[in-house]
């Protein structure tokens, strides 16, 4: 594991993201240019999802056994969600997170107007944290004695993170807080995955890139939008500052040959497809290798080293040699290998994460 001063988060991706690319912020680093919506963002995400999966299927897969078939959409879902869970997650507990929770807890002049019940004092000390520039926060609400005495941020946020607030050992109040919004969350989601994906609040449509929304988060169903067919799948987040949300999936159907590849194979061509996402984003990509590598780790749990020739770029240790594709022993288990060379001679290899 990486030591604390260096723990990958996908906060820490999103700031080397927005330093090389055109976007706003919102009270920190969510991020806030306008959402892709109609036919064209639709087919534009499909088809860039199912070209990716495709291209790596055929690099990932060495053997022609049994076919996946039916079961490859699924394989690639199950790929999918566990990075869109991770990236949540990571809003919820992450070095980044633990750090803006000090700030709140530790910030003396908030504690101080707690503890004298000042309300107006308490609104300019959570006013002032919100909008400290480097603190990602996007949202903070402060309670004394279950009364909201301030609330400042951003209307639509997720994964609300709560404490109590303690003046010289006496709990003056409480807060809720958020690193992330809505528009921040789906966005990170859209452009690490290439998937659509749409936010339901207590079963109502939201926000998302898949337009017009199916009506509800139904998880398991097939449907079709603009002539694209996806597989719909959804898992449980949580609104601010209480209130259930509902993350939708929406992973098109992989071509036939994908289809055609063992669901081994497949399920590390969309692991592929992740890595190259998340690489698209870097530009140069050769600047940033170690943010790659780090912050991949941190997501997914595989490994990624760049190498060229055998020198060692930026990564995780490895073996001494790792097959283009195929497995490598390592760690006292196998390890299924995704490669490409973006910027030759430099390769990137993929450890892909078991199970």
């Amino acid at each position: 594991m990486p030591g604390p001063g260096r723990r990958p988060t996908v906060r820490r991706l999103a700031v080397a993201i927005a330093a090389t690319i055109s976007v706003g912020a919102i009270a920190g680093t969510a991020i806030s240019e306008g959402l892709e919506s109609g036919e064209a963002a639709e087919r534009s995400a499909a088809a860039v999802h199912v070209a990716a999966v495709s291209a790596t299927a055929n690099v990932a897969s060495s053997v022609a056994p049994v076919p996946c078939g039916a079961a490859s959409a699924a394989t690639i879902a199950g790929v999918d969600t566990a990075v869109a869970r991770a990236i949540y997650a990571g809003e919820l507990r992450s070095t980044s997170v633990s750090a803006d929770v000090a700030h709140v807890t530790g910030y003396a002049p908030l504690l101080r107007a707690l503890a004298s019940s000042s309300a107006p004092a308490a609104y300019a000390a959570v006013h002032a944290i919100v909008y400290t520039p480097h603190w990602h926060i996007v949202r903070l609400r402060v309670l004394e004695a279950g009364r909201v005495v301030a609330d400042v941020g951003g209307p639509d946020v997720i994964a609300p993170v709560s404490g109590v607030l303690r003046w010289k050992g006496r709990i003056v109040g409480s807060y809720v807080m958020s690193v992330q919004d809505d528009v921040g969350y789906v966005k990170l989601v859209s452009r690490f995955i290439g998937v659509p994906i749409d936010l339901y609040r207590n079963g109502s449509f939201l926000m998302g890139t898949l337009q017009p929304a199916p009506s509800a988060p139904s998880a398991g169903g097939s449907l079709t939008v603009a002539g694209v067919g996806y597989q719909a799948h959804v898992f449980a987040a949580a609104a601010f500052p209480s209130g259930a949300l509902q993350v939708l999936l929406l992973v098109p159907a992989p071509p036939v040959a994908v289809a055609a590849q063992p669901c081994a194979a497949v399920r590390v061509a969309a692991w592929g497809s992740v890595l190259k996402h998340i690489a698209a984003r870097l530009k140069p990509l050769q600047a940033h290798y170690a943010d790659l590598a780090d912050v991949v780790r941190g997501l997914t749990g595989g490994l990624v080293v760049v190498r060229a020739g055998s020198t060692r770029l930026a990564g995780s240790a490895a073996p001494t040699r790792i097959p283009r594709n195929g497995s490598v022993s390592y760690r006292g288990r196998s390890w299924p290998v995704f490669s490409w060379e973006p910027v030759p001679p430099a390769r990137i290899y993929f450890l892909v994460p078991a199970g």
